[in-house]
Formats: structure tokens, C-alpha cells, sequence
């Protein structure tokens, strides 16, 4: 039964990894194919049918996160959560800042709000926003709505309701479905986490749902989740997709791609194949937040900066510079700049014995 569980747990990280790094190189290829230099220039246009919809692997990672960070809860006080968020997400981002920044400000044309260095070091909060600085790359969007989640789920832990996840979550797919019908109010809304927190919510149960398997409530719930999701995704099409753009045939792509996240989740116990990709996927997971956080550089460097070349070379070369320069912050991010991060971190809480971390939680 061990060497079950193991293999088990094995398929369920390799799956993650994949689904992951198919979503961040998804947003990726967007920015890259259609989201080009300059608006309402062509750029490659047979594909951009297709990579149109990769905006869409951001509501993928939204399900990974409700599974995810779900999962990160379990057995943790809410201090030794928080330390482990704060590992995960602070120093890869402080590098992938200070990165883009000096990329952004040295290539001709520029690329993003101009920064000064006051700027890039509120940005290193990563909730420029509220200091009044504007982000490095707007990408970041993304991690505040990661941070509302990760408060949430904080709260609940400190006030012992995680053990009642389930309630919430459904509670929150429930509420989600009627904010599709009427509107809801902002502090509402806001709690919701509307129109994204269904997306958490799924994979919060999708997670339970690997763990302790299907029951009936948790069938209605995704059930529910799965249609409120997708009308939420197909009105925010406008944000991300040219109005001539968004068709039927759009319409329909990007209910069939929030039905396809759900499907690969509701099957992720039978994905034992990509288990056996071993190093493949580790590596591929690992890339997968840098990436995000760095692609634009690319961006910036071969298909904003005026080279004169063709433009499926150009987009190729912006590929492969992304994928380079985000293993190298990667290996800085969780090397030297993880463990300084770590040291600090331990040091501060060793200082308040009630907040000292378990040694499980290290």
C-alpha cells in the first residue's frame, strides 16, 4: 500500500509540473505571437488562432494554486504556511525583478513603465500598487490575486476552519455561480476573490477529491464550478483578445480549454506515465515560475528592440533567451538567494518563541 501511495504521490507531482509549465509557456507563446511589438501589426498569423487563447493558462494556474496551496496547509500552523509562502514566491521574484528592470531599461524602445530605482524596490514588496509605484512587468497582476488567495487561506487556518475547508470552498463556488446572475457586492467580490475564486475553489476540491476521493457534494460542486468558470473566462475574453477576435469559434476555444483543466484534474490519479519522465518534469516545474515572471524580457530584447530579421526567427530566439534566462535565476533564486532569505526569515521568527518553526515545516 506504500509503494502505491508513493507512486501515486510521484504521478501527482510530475502531472502538476507538466500542467504547469504547459500553462506558463502558454502565456508565453500569447505574448510572443499576438500580444507582438506594435498593435494591429501581423505577427505570424496562421498561429495566432491558436495562441490567442494562451492568456488562458493564467486560469489554469489559478487551479493548480487551489490545489496546490491546499495541499501546503496540511499539518501546518499558520506562522509555518506563511514561511513557506513567503520561501516559495520572494526570492526568485526580487531576482526576476532586478532582472527585468535593467533589461527593460537598457533596450532600445523600452518596454513597460519606465522605473526608477525607487520604483523596482517597492516593487520588491510585490504590492507595488499599494505603495503607489506601478509593477516592472504587468504580468505581475497575476501574484496579488495568488496573495488574496494565500490570505484567505491563512485566515482560516488561524481560526481552526481548515479542518471545514470543504463548507468554503463550495461556499465560494456557490456564491461565484450567483455573482454570474447578479451583482455582488465589492467587499464581496473582493472575498471571492470574483471572477477567479472558483478557479482556486476547484482545485482546493479537486485536491480533497485525490486525497479522500469523489463524494457526492463534491461532484455538484465542480459541477457547478465548471460552467460558472467558464462563462466568467469567456466574459473577460474582451481584456485579452481584439474585439474582431472574439467569434464563436473563440467563445467555444476557451470554454472547450477551462473544460480541458477540469478534465485533466478530475483524471490526475491515472497520469502515471509522466511520472517515469523523472528529472524531465522536475526541471520543467522548477522553470515554470521564473518563466512566468521573466518571458517579456525576451519579448523586450528580440521583438521589441527594432531587429531586423524574420519574425518566426525572432520569435524563436525570444524562446530560447526566456528558457535561458529563467534557469539561471531559477538555479540564483533558490540557491543563495533562497538560503540568505531563509536565514532571515528563521532569525526573525527565533526572536518570537510562539512563532518559532517546527522542524517538519523547515
Amino acid at each position: 500500500m506504500a509503494g502505491d501511495h508513493n507512486a501515486a504521490m510521484r504521478s501527482r507531482l510530475a502531472s502538476l509540473d507538466i500542467l504547469r509549465f504547459l500553462a506558463a509557456a502558454a502565456v508565453m507563446v500569447y505574448h510572443f505571437t499576438y500580444r507582438y511589438a506594435q498593435p494591429g501589426d501581423p505577427s505570424l498569423p496562421a498561429l495566432q488562432a491558436v495562441t490567442r487563447h494562451g492568456y488562458l493558462g493564467v486560469e489554469v494556474f489559478f487551479i493548480i494554486s487551489g490545489f496546490v496551496i491546499l495541499w501546503s496547509t496540511q499539518g501546518r500552523s499558520a506562522t509555518q504556511f506563511v514561511r513557506a509562502r513567503l520561501l516559495r514566491l520572494y526570492p526568485e521574484f526580487w531576482v526576476a525583478v532586478i532582472v527585468s528592470a535593467a533589461i527593460f531599461a537598457l533596450v532600445p524602445g523600452g518596454f513597460g513603465d519606465p522605473q526608477t530605482p525607487f520604483s523596482v524596490l517597492l516593487n520588491l514588496t510585490m504590492v507595488p500598487e499599494f505603495l503607489g509605484a506601478r509593477p516592472v512587468d504587468g504580468v505581475y497582476w497575476t501574484l496579488l490575486v495568488e496573495i488574496k488567495f494565500y490570505f484567505l487561506l491563512w485566515l482560516l487556518i488561524l481560526f481552526g476552519q481548515i479542518a471545514h475547508i470543504e463548507r468554503w470552498l463550495l461556499g465560494c463556488i456557490a456564491l461565484s455561480a450567483l455573482g454570474v446572475f447578479v451583482p455582488l457586492p465589492g467587499a464581496l467580490r473582493s472575498v471571492l476573490i470574483f471572477p477567479y475564486g472558483p478557479l482556486f475553489a476547484a482545485g482546493g476540491l479537486f485536491f480533497l477529491v485525490f486525497t479522500s476521493g469523489w463524494t457526492t457534494t463534491r461532484v455538484i460542486g465542480l459541477a457547478t464550478a465548471l460552467p460558472t468558470a467558464a462563462i466568467l473566462a469567456v466574459r473577460g475574453m474582451p481584456k485579452f483578445i481584439d474585439t474582431p477576435h472574439i467569434t464563436t469559434a473563440a467563445t467555444v476555444a476557451t470554454c472547450l480549454v477551462v473544460a480541458a483543466a477540469f478534465a485533466y484534474f478530475a483524471t490526475l490519479g491515472r497520469h502515471g506515465a509522466l511520472a517515469r519522465l523523472g528529472w524531465i518534469t522536475t526541471i520543467a516545474g522548477s522553470l515554470t515560475y521564473p518563466l512566468y515572471l521573466l518571458h517579456n524580457t525576451g519579448k523586450a530584447i528580440f521583438l521589441r528592440s527594432g531587429l531586423d530579421a524574420p519574425e518566426p526567427v525572432l520569435v524563436t530566439a525570444a524562446i530560447l533567451f526566456s528558457f535561458a534566462i529563467s534557469y539561471a535565476v531559477m538555479r540564483i533564486g533558490t540557491g543563495p538567494v533562497h538560503a540568505m532569505f531563509r536565514q532571515a526569515i528563521d532569525a526573525v521568527l527565533a526572536r518570537i518563541p510562539q512563532l518559532r518553526p517546527a522542524r517538519s515545516a523547515s
